[in-house]
């Protein structure tokens, strides 16, 4: 595990740190001068994930800044990259032991599991049968483990991963030949709890690669100019997912949260209530 005071984690929400070390990276660029000319230019900053207003205030691309040899800087200054994992585990110390493994290797221990909740006397509507004819809908695609390295942005977009835990499971009880599907999406709801995993993982291209690095180097240049052009203290939600096709070793989890409140895409974003189970009502002017 890598201790919380490894000043060497690079925490995407933490613009006030990750700022001077992108200054650092291009301190002939990103001077003083060069800031508060963005901040009187702030009228043409219009997104923090658009290089058009560096470019323009910069009279270069960004495309040509990130080099391989700034890369490797980005590689030297941070030795781990903090990012999440959105579950629904009944056993969170599970992933302390035994690490995170893709979804594509639990596939079998996913049907088991369906069996197990489903096909019983609980559901005698639902058959084996219908199992197969959802395993076979659903194909032989290749689920990676993916980690994203905002949560916010998980919340924001990919809620029902803490809501129903497992995108295979979830996938199973979609594909089932039958109507009515939300009785059966609900059972999930009552089963483990909507987790965040923390995890540190190694800056190293076992686990990040090169164009991962590229990109999350692009957009810390278009954030810092929109923080900058708008006195913003914290980075912007930020969609950038690392994909891993074997196991995350357990020294790599850092802590865990439940977060509470998480909008619900299958259900028209309605909000769920982690603690209450159920979901809060919208307010009639909304």
């Amino acid at each position: 595990m890598v201790s919380s005071e490894n000043s060497h984690i690079f925490m995407w929400k933490d613009f006030g740190e990750w700022k001077s070390e992108l200054e650092g990276m291009f301190k002939d660029i990103l001077t003083p001068e060069f800031e508060a000319k963005v901040k009187q230019n702030r009228a043409i900053v219009e997104y923090c994930d658009a290089p058009e207003a560096f470019e323009k205030l910069a009279s270069q691309s960004i495309v040509s800044m990130i080099t391989t040899e700034k890369i490797n800087e980005f590689r030297r200054r941070y030795s781990h990259i903090r990012v999440y994992h959105g579950c629904r585990p009944t056993d969170v110390q599970s992933y302390y032991e035994k690490g995170i493994l893709p979804s594509v290797e639990l596939k079998d221990v996913q049907v088991d599991r369906f069996r197990e909740i489903f096909l019983n006397d609980n559901f005698p509507e639902l058959t084996e049968e219908m199992l197969k004819q959802s395993i076979k809908k659903i194909g032989p695609k290749e689920d990676e483990l993916s980690l994203d390295i905002d949560d916010r942005f998980i919340i924001e977009y990919g809620g029902y991963y803490l809501i129903y835990g497992s995108e295979y499971m979830g996938n199973l009880v979609s594909n089932l030949p039958i109507e009515n599907i939300e009785k059966y999406r609900s059972v999930l709801r009552k089963i483990g709890k909507p987790t965040f995993i923390e995890i540190n993982l190694s800056n190293t291209v076992e686990y990040v690669s090169d164009n991962d690095i590229f990109n999350v180097i692009c957009r810390m240049i278009t954030e810092w100019t929109a923080c900058l052009a708008y006195s913003e203290t914290q980075s912007h939600l930020f969609g950038c997912t690392f994909e891993l096709s074997e196991l995350l070793p357990p020294e790599h989890i850092y802590s865990h949260y439940h977060p509470r409140k998480i909008p619900d895409q299958l259900m028209g974003r309605k909000i769920y209530d982690a603690e209450t189970g159920e979901y809060e009502e919208k307010d009639s002017d909304e």
